[in-house]
């Protein structure tokens, strides 16, 4: 076995489902596995595969008494380790550990959880960072300007260029531009900021899912990819230019296709990611495909960090109905990003 690392959870928003889909995941056989601690003897070779050959423990930034009140309301028992300081805990007794720096009703919406969660990956070697949902409304009306994880991770890491892409068994999809309004897209949606997420994209699939040569579709913006300028001429001016200087840099790119088939051909096996220029463009499809199962992860922290695909999901909150098969993903795919090992994604 290689050295005991950790995964670093937020519990997100107190309200939503992410004390319930966190103890789910945490207490499920898929995740007991990346614990060797608790395993038999004969089960140890089963671990080191799934885990790429670490231990994992995990800890919890989160409120002790929610979570408490979640085990009870899932008639299950759920124990961490309570921390009084956010510190390595590989010295501790335990598989998962709980640190608790405000209560839920002073957490603003959960933000606090991911500002100490920022911290603690600046200050102590760990493995990777997932991030459970938060409501993007709910942590403005605390008075803190939030547009979403990817936006504040890259602001307080001084990460000048990070790309959001989401995974699913047969689909990964990277975005070009993430959480602003559909009509600033032109804005924002430059060749510059296409090429780094190409770039991006590249490295990623390279260095994290072990693709020794990506093959990348690009989409357009318009319909028919303008249909020779008919319906604009955003593929000229902005995405080719873009792709040229991709290709310019031995990157196995292609496009622009148009929206309304690419995703179709890269399910196929044709393309091993594709770039959307926009939110919705991208997440319709993957969400279509594997909303249950797709997971977030960000490219260009200086950690990693992965996060279920979905919301704080009010409407269930409490109620014990939460599945967490895109907990649990990104769980695993945080492991296996984090050993730079065998993709975890979509293993049993």
């Amino acid at each position: 076995m290689k050295q005991r690392r950790t995964i670093v959870i937020t519990m997100g928003d107190p309200k939503g489902i992410g004390p319930e889909i966190i103890i789910k995941t945490l207490t499920s056989e898929s995740i007991s596995n990346l614990l060797p601690a608790r395993l038999q003897p004969d089960q140890a070779v089963l671990a080191d595969r799934h885990s790429g050959g670490s231990e994992f423990s995990f800890l919890v930034i989160g409120s002790s008494g929610v979570l408490s009140q979640t085990a009870k309301t899932l008639k299950t028992t759920f124990n961490p380790v309570l921390l009084k300081k956010p510190e390595p805990i590989s010295k501790e007794e335990g598989d998962i550990f709980l640190y608790e720096p405000v209560t839920a009703e002073k957490s603003r919406g959960g933000l606090d959880y991911i500002l100490t969660a920022i911290d603690v990956m600046k200050s102590h070697p760990a493995a990777a960072l997932v991030t459970a949902p938060v409501s993007k409304e709910g942590v403005n009306k605390t008075g803190f300007n939030f547009i979403g994880h990817t936006e504040l991770l890259a602001q307080k890491t001084l990460s000048r260029k990070v790309t959001m892409m989401f995974v699913a068994p047969r689909l990964k999809v990277a975005l070009v531009t993430t959480h602003i309004a559909y009509k600033k897209v032109l804005l924002y949606m430059t060749t510059d900021k296409i090429l780094s997420t190409i770039e991006q994209t590249d490295d990623g699939l390279r260095k994290y899912f072990k693709v020794a040569q990506p093959r990348i579709a690009i989409c357009g913006l318009n319909p028919h990819v303008g249909e020779g300028q008919a319906f604009g001429n955003e593929e000229s001016k902005i995405i080719e230019p873009a792709i040229k200087l991709a290709r310019e840099r031995k990157i196995n790119c292609i496009g622009p296709f148009p929206a309304d088939s690419i995703f179709h051909r890269a399910v196929q096996g044709e393309f091993d990611a594709v770039v959307a220029l926009y939110h919705d463009q991208g997440l319709i499809p993957i969400k279509t495909l594997a909303f249950s199962e797709a997971v977030q992860v960000t490219f260009g922290l200086p950690f990693i960090r992965t996060s279920p695909a979905h919301g704080v999901a009010y409407d269930i909150a409490g109620k014990g109905m939460a599945n967490p098969a895109s907990m649990i993903e990104a769980i695993k795919l945080a492991a296996s990003m984090g050993n730079q090992g065998e993709s975890l994604f979509g293993a049993d």
